[in-house]
């Protein structure tokens, strides 16, 4: 897979990989064809609830995450985000899942999204952090707003959850490791 990326990279790339303030590289590509993204998500669970997070109001929920760095473990890589994004961390983290999602945006383009998921126990919550919260990220020079909700579990089939893999992790309470493929491509 390395090697059909670098391929990609020489002939189609338009934009290799996001150079951040603190130069710090994401595994990100963007073609004409197709964009690809390597992230990790966290799956923060408190009193029978889920942490999820509505990005610029899109629509939809998804688990907080983002892009591994270039020469990063997808480990430390979920315990940056989680920290950067809802301002949690996490003394246990297990991985249990990876879904490659392949999917077209509102605008129409076409993503390859490789997703590494954690479940995040014993966790060290912030004070306002422990309900419902909104966050403005600063995120490739635009400002993001991040909406987070605690959804209890027992109601996650009433919502809009991305990928639908997830959602069907977290509606059956199951957090064993399973290796999952979207394809969702318009």
């Amino acid at each position: 897979m390395i090697m059909q990326l670098l391929n990609l990279t020489k002939k189609h790339t338009t934009d290799i990989i996001r150079w951040s303030e603190v130069n710090v590289m994401d595994v990100k590509i963007n073609s004409d064809d197709l964009n690809f993204k390597f992230r990790v998500n966290s799956i923060i669970l408190k009193d029978d609830k889920v942490l999820l997070v509505d990005m610029k109001n899109n629509g939809f929920w998804c688990c907080p995450g983002g892009h591994v760095h270039i020469g990063e473990d997808t480990l430390s890589a979920v315990k940056r985000e989680t920290k950067e994004e809802a301002g949690i961390e996490a003394k246990k983290i297990k991985l249990v899942g990876i879904i490659e999602n392949f999917f077209s945006s509102k605008d129409g383009r076409k993503h390859h999204e490789l997703s590494f998921y954690y479940l995040l126990k014993d966790l060290k919550i912030p004070t306002g952090r422990d309900k419902d919260f909104h966050y403005i990220e600063h995120d490739e020079d635009k400002l993001v707003e991040l909406n987070f909700k605690w959804i209890p579990l027992d109601d996650v089939e009433k919502y809009d959850i991305r990928p639908a893999p997830l959602k069907q992790m977290l509606s059956k309470k199951e957090f064993e490791f399973t290796h999952t493929f979207v394809k969702d491509l318009k």
